[in-house]
């Protein structure tokens, strides 16, 4: 009999391996056949991004606002803008 071992990735980490699952005091866990120990997965945490700082529209405003901030801060600043009615 042919016996066929297939290579499983783990979902966290993406890593393929030896794996199975083994159930460990009511706790299913990513079990690593090779090294005979539970799988740890190896994830890095991405680096924070700097916001970017853009510069308000206004033409009568200087004023620099994050980018997440900048649509607050013309509904705010700027109510009156574009209505000329």
């Amino acid at each position: 009999m042919i016996e066929v071992s297939l290579m499983k990735k783990c979902k966290k980490c993406n890593i393929e391996g030896n794996f199975g699952w083994i159930e460990n005091s009511g706790k299913w866990l990513l079990y690593n056949q090779d090294t005979e120990r539970p799988h740890q997965c190896q994830v890095k945490e991405p680096e924070p991004r700097l916001e970017e700082i853009k510069s308000c529209p206004h033409p009568m405003c200087n004023k620099k606002v994050k980018a997440t901030k900048l649509q607050a801060h013309v509904k705010q600043e700027h109510i009156d803008w574009g209505d000329y009615s």
